[in-house]
């Protein structure tokens, strides 16, 4: 889209020269800026974003993600939107993470509520939101970190009988489960949808993280042979101490922004990390 009339005179007061990070130096709009271009325009603040890092000027809010990412990059991020399902130990950090990030829009899908037990370790629950709905919360919580983001609440069961509707305009789904028959809904709603899939796991200091593309059944292969019956095993022998949630969930995050940016994916990327040592394997399925 080309640069509209009086644009630049209108930017100017908002923008500032910016050495780095990345190749050569670069304007960066600020937030005011963007609401004015939003508001001057009759647009979205996130259509604003979208239209400046056309014109390689950065919001400032993103700034510090150049030279990992283009500004072609983050401009898909804010045109993209990511399928959340579980908003407790890995969901609420996978959230705010790509919210911060620059996704433009969110489903939140958790039945659940907060409990005192969530306290050591879901970023998201605290001792005033005791009782109340893990979705709901996660979404007022992304609507305060970033306005422009679109969101949509389910505070319903992940089954058979609801992703399609849950699923329904996302572009990746990210697992934040503890239930193995729920993972398997979700991998084959994502699958059937042909989405990209992020799955996470934890137990004690140790975590799994996969990226799944369409058609490959990744987690029948990773979960073969297990019984739903022995899944939580791991989890009440070993526990889930406060550090791992967070560690695990910030490579779901990672995994999925490169899924977001067009990063390509040629087999099935398994992650197992071990917060001990620290160790990290890469392994393809």
């Amino acid at each position: 889209m080309p640069f509209p009339p009086g644009l630049a005179a209108l930017l100017a007061p908002f923008c500032a020269p910016q050495a780095g990070p990345g190749p050569g130096p670069f304007q960066a709009v600020n937030q005011k800026g963007i609401l004015a271009v939003a508001d001057y325009l009759g647009i979205t603040p996130a259509k604003a974003m979208i239209l400046c890092l056309e014109h390689k000027i950065w919001p400032l809010r993103f700034a510090r993600n150049r030279g990992i990412f283009t500004a072609a990059e983050q401009r898909r991020f804010l045109e993209s939107h990511a399928a959340i399902i579980g908003c407790g130990g890995l969901g609420g950090h996978v959230a705010t993470l790509l919210a911060r990030a620059g996704v433009g829009a969110f489903t939140l899908c958790d039945f659940d509520v907060f409990d005192e037990s969530n306290l050591n370790r879901q970023v998201l629950c605290s001792e005033t939101n005791l009782g109340q709905s893990k979705a709901a919360t996660a979404g007022k919580e992304l609507a305060r970190i970033a306005s422009h983001t679109d969101i949509r609440i389910f505070p319903v069961k992940a089954d058979p009988g609801t992703l399609a509707e849950i699923l329904q305009g996302a572009e990746i789904v990210i697992d934040c489960l503890d239930s193995l028959e729920a993972r398997r809904d979700v991998s084959a709603a994502a699958d059937q949808a042909k989405v990209p899939f992020v799955h996470g796991a934890i137990a004690g200091e140790e975590g799994f993280v996969m990226v799944a593309l369409p058609g490959k059944k990744s987690m029948e292969l990773l979960y073969q042979g297990v019984a739903l019956a022995d899944e939580k095993g791991a989890e009440l022998l070993l526990g889930v101490p406060t550090v791992t949630p967070a560690a695990i969930a910030a490579l779901q995050a990672r995994f999925a922004l490169m899924v977001l940016a067009g990063r390509e994916f040629g087999k099935t990327q398994l992650c197992h990390v071990d917060i001990s040592g620290p160790s990290l394997e890469m392994l393809t399925l």
